[in-house]
């Protein structure tokens, strides 16, 4: 699933691209995945792009957004008017994607004024646009909702603490809890647990200070490399031009064999994700 680094990516690049085009026609080929009336979104013009967490919010400029998550598979590719539909690299290579745009994964197309495209193409179908009213926002991307993102003000070794001490469960399975982390996932979470020498199934209640203090770091490490790199591809993402981040180029020991110090990677399953770790480094 892409991650904050990835989102973040996806975000910038609409602002590059996106940023005041007017939305003349929306195609909708699969319903369940689109979540709104077109009507309120037809002839508007995107003045913003926001990101919580790993949710994309378009906005527009007659008081509507729209709220799109990309979940395990989805993309989202921007192609430019009367530009060659080029067939597309995906992350770890499909060959489902691996075709001229639009083809039968591609479940939402954006039309603009100008004649350019943005495509959502999602193999597994989990991911969604939503329109809603853009004062609506925040109740459903608000801080109840949402942790405070890695590197943001809030994201303290306090804070880390305090939500760690009420809690058995693998350490892992915290960091990856979007109550309590906003953004951080499987890729993330396995680096950043690699880089503070932390086994991901360590109760969290049980870090010392200066593993919370540790973890805190390496979490912001491996948040600034993934937005270094441009992302991970791994699976299916692709920045806004099609193009594959390149994290995984770097990545310490997610779907890796082999760990920066040489040391062999052992891989188990802990909350349904495959998760990755060293036994030498990690205690």
């Amino acid at each position: 699933m892409p991650e904050l680094p990835e989102v973040e990516t996806i975000r910038q690049g609409a602002i590059q691209k996106l940023k005041d085009k007017e939305i003349k026609n929306i195609e909708i080929r699969v319903p369940k995945i689109f979540i709104g009336d077109v009507k309120n979104v037809i002839g508007a013009e995107t003045i913003d792009f926001r990101r919580v967490g790993k949710i994309l919010e378009v906005v527009l400029d007659n008081g509507y957004s729209i709220l799109i998550h990309l979940k395990l598979t989805g993309q989202l590719v921007y192609v430019p008017a009367g530009a060659a539909q080029r067939a597309l690299p995906g992350g770890h290579f499909q060959r489902v994607y691996d075709q001229p745009l639009p083809h039968a994964h591609t479940h939402i197309i954006y039309t603009f004024s100008d004649g350019s495209h943005l495509y959502f193409n999602d193999l597994r179908k989990f991911g969604w646009n939503k329109v809603i009213k853009s004062n609506e926002a925040i109740r459903l991307l608000g801080s109840d909702k949402f942790g405070p993102e890695p590197c943001s003000k809030n994201f303290t070794a306090q804070y880390l603490k305090n939500i760690f001490s009420k809690s058995q469960k693998p350490i892992k399975l915290i960091l990856m809890d979007q109550q309590k982390i906003a953004g951080l996932g499987n890729i993330y979470a396995n680096d950043a647990l690699y880089w503070a020498e932390i086994l991901p199934t360590r109760p969290a209640k049980l870090l010392s200070d200066d593993e919370i203090n540790k973890l805190k770091s390496a979490i912001e490490k491996v948040i600034k490399l993934g937005l270094k790199y441009g992302g991970s591809s791994e699976n299916t993402y692709v920045n806004i031009e099609g193009k594959r981040g390149r994290y995984m180029d770097v990545a310490a020991v997610y779907a890796q064999k082999i760990d920066p110090q040489g040391h062999q990677i052992k891989k188990i399953q802990l909350g349904g994700r495959g998760t990755f770790f060293c036994s030498i480094c990690q205690k």
